[in-house]
């Protein structure tokens, strides 16, 4: 038998591993109370995933734990463990999770790599996501609630059906038969991208297209003058000052918005495109969903033109090709001067995102230069620009 600990912000995992019975519940229950009474004010979660038996004694310990801990969980039960708690009503007390399915991506078919995670075509009818986070079940129970908050909205999305572990880690399984991604369709012609272009746009539109209530998602301009405010100080006092005024006359909207749209998002099934990543779902005016597409094609990549490569698997050119047409077809305009408007004032918020990211990662060997451009590119936009919205 053995305890082991980990802490993800305000969660204590007290991992058990072993069988607890009557020869060693009094040394589990000291290794668990001096665990929790180490690190106080935290919401306590076991994960018995290795946990082989418990026996009435490990009850009573878990009993003992649940009178300090009213909200107390236990994770990734076995099923032989789990009809140990079922039988004796422990259900009925506490939130008892069992282990969920074990998967691989070996030998699978890589799709796509986002933020938090990466795609893999697992088999002929099935999308594995899996997360890089090893902590991600809040994450992803959150996503299913988004997509599920979608689809009623009338998004063509793909609802995860269920949640496996992968590795140390999880993931979820979709059921998405003959779906292939607009970055495919995009890197198996480069030369002709006007039908991913419109599977892209017509999705965005359908999207923007959709007024939710205040609260139901997140507000992203709060989001964006949290961003301000953080990238003000390191900025000449004037700059700060009207970057900051700029995003706060940003008029407020309740148009529901992706939050991270880009190609390795949008799986195309039977002809219709399919949302398949809704961790990020907020509302706001379409310039925070624009200065997101911006960073994703061209602000991520442009001092090291690999990371489209790596990212897309199509090269940066295409990238700015694509964000060229998409920009024109969402806007309904060819006229170029209306265009380079619009995406320098989402620029300005793609720059101020990834110069608030470059701040909080000192130590990356490339965020000093990643910093300068940063710091020239808002100069130049913010000394031309008297309003970011449209």
């Amino acid at each position: 038998m053995d305890v082991t600990y980990r802490i993800d912000k305000d969660i204590l995992y007290i991992a058990v591993e072993g069988r607890i019975d009557a020869s060693n519940a009094a040394e589990a229950e000291e290794k668990i109370f001096n665990i929790k009474n180490d690190n106080p004010g935290k919401h306590i979660v076991v994960d018995a995933d290795k946990l082989e038996y418990i026996s009435s004694a490990g009850l009573r310990v878990i009993l003992r734990l649940r009178k300090e801990e009213p909200k107390l969980a236990i994770i990734n039960v076995a099923p032989d463990v789990y009809e140990v708690f079922d039988m004796t009503g422990f259900t009925d007390m506490v939130t008892v999770e069992k282990a969920y399915q074990r998967m691989s991506v070996e030998g699978c078919e890589f799709i796509a790599k986002g933020a938090n995670g990466a795609v893999y075509r697992y088999d002929a009818e099935t999308i594995l996501k899996t997360y890089f986070a090893k902590d991600a079940l809040p994450e992803i129970k959150q996503e299913r609630e988004n997509a599920r908050k979608a689809f009623v909205l009338g998004i063509n999305t793909a609802i995860p059906y269920g949640i496996v572990r992968v590795g140390d880690g999880y993931g979820t399984v979709t059921e998405l038969l003959n779906a292939t991604s607009v970055t495919k369709l995009i890197r198996n012609n480069p030369d002709d991208m006007s039908e991913a272009a419109k599977y892209y746009i017509d999705m965005l539109k359908s999207i923007h297209a959709i007024e939710v209530e205040d609260g139901e998602v997140p507000d992203m301009k709060e989001t964006a003058l949290a961003w301000a405010d953080f990238v003000a100080p390191h900025l000449p006092e004037e700059q700060g000052k009207k970057l900051r005024a700029l995003v706060e006359a940003v008029p407020k909207q309740n148009t529901l918005m992706h939050g991270d749209y880009h190609t390795n998002n949008i799986m195309v099934q039977n002809g219709e495109p399919l949302l398949i990543d809704m961790d990020t779902l907020c509302m706001g005016h379409p310039v925070f969903e624009l200065g997101s597409m911006f960073n994703a094609f061209i602000g991520y990549s442009e001092l090291d033109h690999q990371v489209t490569m790596d990212f897309f698997g199509y090269t940066h050119e295409t990238a700015e090709k694509f964000w060229d047409m998409s920009l024109k077809m969402y806007l309904g305009t060819e006229d170029e001067e209306v265009c380079r408007n619009v995406a320098e004032k989402a620029m300005i918020i793609g720059y101020t995102r990834m110069l608030r990211r470059a701040l909080r990662r000192p130590d990356e060997a490339e965020s000093p230069a990643k910093i300068a451009r940063c710091k020239e590119m808002l100069a130049k936009l913010l000394e031309k620009t008297e309003s970011i919205y449209f």
